[in-house]
């Protein structure tokens, strides 16, 4: 069942941030911000939605079919992928202060102050929580025992 929650998780993920992904960087080009508040509620609640359901209808659907994994090896793969999907926030971070520092090393503006600065600074670090996510969920498939 934690496999399946993972393939889950890493589907469900990819399509729905995938889209609300796609929707920002359209509507950024727009020059437009206003409703994208309201996509991220939207893409938050279809996300826990479709994994609560979905999970649970496959583990309902497949409750007799259960096979307990041997614990050493799937805690080992899940605190393997946890370290590195810390490592690629921590990355993704200091690139971001450091972006930020150069800026202001060399005088540049990045109009934070308003709502379309704003909203990307916002979708910026919603796309590295994301991100970070997606990979502990990829790698932890990827290291998981095979059966």
């Amino acid at each position: 069942m934690r496999r399946t929650h993972l393939w889950i998780s890493l589907i469900v993920g990819l399509a729905v941030w995938g889209a609300y992904f796609g929707h920002v960087v359209l509507s950024l080009r727009r020059g437009e911000a206003g409703d994208l508040a309201l996509w991220f509620l939207g893409a938050l609640v279809v996300v826990v939605l479709a994994e609560v359901v979905v999970t649970g209808l496959i583990g309902w659907l497949f409750r007799r079919r259960h096979c307990v994994l041997d614990e050493g090896p799937t805690l080992q793969s899940a605190l393997q992928a946890s370290h590195v999907a810390l490592m690629l926030l921590v990355f993704m971070m200091l690139s971001a202060a450091a972006i930020l520092a150069l800026a202001s090393l060399f005088g540049w503006s990045l109009d934070l102050a308003g709502a379309r600065g704003q909203a990307l600074a916002a979708n910026i670090l919603l796309f590295m929580v994301v991100a970070t996510e997606l990979t502990r969920a990829a790698f932890t498939l990827a290291l998981l025992p095979r059966r």
